[in-house]
């Protein structure tokens, strides 16, 4: 079998033998790209999604965590401070980027997040509202990869 592949090759025309010499080099490339390259991104993109959905269950189970630690009966303490400044450390430490944070003069703060996952971001405004932030207007658009944009207006509950 070999042997006749190797007179049939020798057989060939210098131009048929480089034509057929792309033609394996562009198989072989094919055939690598589906065999070996694909799979690869097909596990890394399954990770990826894995990991976002461990991430939301995470900030749920978080938010059930505290919800069930706090006390029944616990009185709201004021934010100290601007409550500028408290949100800003706030959503920093929760992991959120602040695209805009404007203090207005009514004691109340502009907020825009450019991109959060849902059950993170309700589970933080949970956790504000228990901390004596309330949330006076709230607006959520849906982003991409499954992340959400908000734009929220805050004012603490206690004003010093």
């Amino acid at each position: 079998m070999i042997a006749a592949f190797k007179d049939w090759f020798i057989g060939l025309s210098q131009r048929e033998k480089i034509l057929i010499a792309v033609m394996g080099a562009l198989t072989a490339l094919v055939l690598g790209y589906y065999v070996i390259v694909a799979p690869f991104i097909g596990a890394y993109e399954d990770a990826q999604s894995r990991y976002a959905e461990a991430i939301d269950r995470q900030a749920q189970v978080e938010a059930k965590v505290a919800a069930l630690a706090a006390p029944v009966n616990a009185d709201v303490q004021p934010v100290a401070g601007p409550l500028d400044v408290f949100i800003s450390q706030n959503a920093g430490e929760a992991g959120f980027a602040v695209a805009r944070l404007d203090p207005q003069g009514n004691g109340t703060v502009t907020l825009d997040i450019s991109s959060a996952r849902p059950t993170a971001l309700f589970g933080w405004l949970a956790t504000l509202e228990n901390r004596g932030v309330a949330i006076e207007e709230l607006s959520v658009n849906p982003g991409a990869n499954d992340t959400v944009t908000a734009t929220i207006l805050l004012r603490s509950v206690v004003v010093d």
